[in-house]
Parts: C-alpha cells; structure tokens; sequence
C-alpha cells in the first residue's frame, strides 16, 4: 500500500493518509510504502509556527537552508540554522543522501508513534525503474497519442486541477529546476498524474490519496485506460482536519468588553441613564450617544476589527505540520481512524 507526499513536515490531513493505511497494512499483514515526491520544490527550510501572546501571530522560522529554486533531491543534506524541536532532532538524525530523503526520514520518525512506515520510495526510482523508461519511451515513440489522451483526460474532469499539455509538452519535468521546456532530456522527473499511473499499475494493490490527489486520479485513470488500455490498482482517499484550540477573544467579544469597562461602571450607567431618558431619535439622545463613546475613547483603545479577525483566521487553520499538535490531539485522531 502506498501513500505518497512531498517530503515536507505536513499537516494533520497528510498524517491521517498515513494513520489509515497504517491500520489497514496491519489487518492484512500488508506492507506500507511512502513515495516521496522528491522532485519537488518549495520553501521547506521555513516552518510556520502559532505564536500565542495578547493576540494569535504566525511566525516563520528558518530552519534549514533549502533553496526553493531547485528540486529537493538537488540539493545537498541540510544543517540546521534555527532550532525547533522537535524537527530540528528528527533532520539531524534522519539518514538519507540529499535534502528530500533527509526530511522523508525525518518525517516518517516524527510519525512513529502512530505509523510504521516500512519502505520509502521515491519518484525518481519508478521514472528511472525499468518499467518507469518503458512508459517514457512509449510517450516519445508516439507523444500524439498520449497528449491526445491525456488532454482528452482534462477535458473530461475540470475539477481536477491538471493543466492541458500544449504542443511539444510530455508530461515529465527537466532538471534540477522542474523546467516544462525538453532542455535535458536525460534527467527527467514525473508529473503528478503520471507518477501515480507509475505507481498504481506496478507499486502497489492500494494507493492512499487526499483530497487533491484523488481529484486528479480521476484523470489520470482516464488518461491510462484510454492511452495504455490498462486499468490501474484500486484508490482510496483519507483526510482528517485538526485544528490548535487556541484561547483568544473574538471582535464581538472586545467590543462587548469595550463597551462595558469593568472600570467605571457608574460613569457609564450615567450615559446610560441619560441616552435612555432623552426622546428617541432626539438630538439630545444622539449628543448623549457621542458623550460616551467619547468617554469610552478616552479610557480605552478601541478594539481593533482587523487584529480580532486575524485572530480568528489563525485559529482556523488547519495546516500547521502536524508535531504541532498536543500529543492528545494526535493520539485521538489515531483512536478516531482505528475505530472506522
């Protein structure tokens, strides 16, 4: 069974891929395979992290020297430059030649406690397996063919989020920056639907999507069936969304409390007294009005609505890499899959 990521330190959703494929290798006596899409690029050596203090913050800490530029398995293994337990353990312990397979190791030891990850494969071993240079030398016997079927593909499923090939495209990478243009020919790297048509016709009997992937495994089902007249191995797909529970005061709450300061209850039962008492819609009841939200200037800041919406926005977030999370919160996201 295969569950595949970029080999970042991911979220709940990605962990939860993992916890499901854990429990189901187990009842059959299965093994679990991570494929590490170590092509990728991204800015891996920032980590966001939740700063809690008056108010909730992001903060980005540099934890390693990646060049977002350059495909991960490019680069050399990283040093630490900020410490941040507990990733900066895990990448220093984690074996692996260059930063992509540094961080798969590091991440399959942070998921540990609740997942066994046998195996770790990547995506440049099943492009460069023997069955991987069949399939590209198909694509460059007749790439008509195959763009024609795989457009038709994209046509059929807009959701997916898979780009139509243009003319002269294949569907792979080029060197070590992911280019779409044929500048090496010889160092090529899979596209995200065509890595999995890899895997699932000769990886895997399962593979374990999310909600993204198994989107557009619709279309590269289409695509290979139609292109290949082969059927791939059965998909399936597991997310889960946790979020941090954070204590912070939303707007309406501030101007709840701006509006009765616990300071000077008197002062402002005065205010009170005077606004209810003058005739409604009066120019006395509004003078009255104004007084005391002049008042409550003058003792209070008001509360800002763009800082308590940010707040609330943070605290929505579900994407914080998942050694984030309480260890409670994570073990009862385990026991919730277990019990499925």
């Amino acid at each position: 069974m295969i569950v595949g990521h970029q080999p970042t330190f991911f979220h709940p959703g990605i962990l939860a891929k993992f916890i499901a494929a854990d429990r189901l290798v187990k009842q059959i006596d299965g093994v679990l395979v991570y494929l590490v899409v170590d092509h990728h690029k991204g800015k891996e050596g920032q980590l966001l992290t939740p700063l809690q203090r008056e108010h909730l913050t992001v903060q980005s800490n540099t934890i390693a020297p990646i060049d977002s530029n350059i495909a991960m398995k490019d680069q050399p293994r990283v040093d630490i430059a900020e410490q941040l337990e507990p990733f900066t353990t895990a990448l220093q312990n984690a074996s692996g030649e260059n930063a992509a397979m540094q961080y798969a190791h590091a991440s399959v030891t942070l998921m540990s406690p609740w997942v066994d990850v046998h195996h770790v494969i990547t995506a440049s071993e099943l492009i460069l397996g023997e069955f991987g240079r069949a399939v590209v030398a198909e694509m460059n016997s007749h790439p008509q063919q195959c763009v024609d079927a795989y457009n038709n593909a994209v046509e059929l499923f807009p959701k997916s989020g898979v780009s139509f090939l243009q003319e002269g495209e294949l569907p792979l990478w080029y060197g070590h920056t992911n280019a779409s243009e044929r500048s090496d020919t010889k160092d090529i790297r899979p596209r995200a639907i065509l890595l999995t048509l890899l895997a699932r016709l000769v990886a895997c009997d399962l593979f374990v999507h999310g909600t993204g992937g198994i989107s557009y495994d619709q279309c590269m089902e289409h695509w290979c069936t139609r292109w290949l007249g082969v059927t791939p191995c059965h998909a399936t797909m597991a997310t889960a969304t946790l979020r941090i529970p954070f204590e912070f005061k939303t707007y309406n709450d501030a101007r709840r409390e701006y509006s009765s300061p616990s300071s000077d209850l008197q002062t402002k039962g005065k205010y009170l007294h005077a606004i209810q008492h003058a005739a409604y819609k009066s120019p006395q009841r509004l003078t009255e009005f104004q007084q005391m939200h002049r008042w409550l200037t003058s003792i209070q800041r008001p509360p800002n609505k763009n800082i308590y919406r940010d707040d609330t926005e943070i605290s929505k977030k579900r994407d914080w890499a998942f050694p984030l999370y309480s260890e409670a919160q994570l073990n009862q996201l385990y026991a919730d899959i277990s019990a499925m």
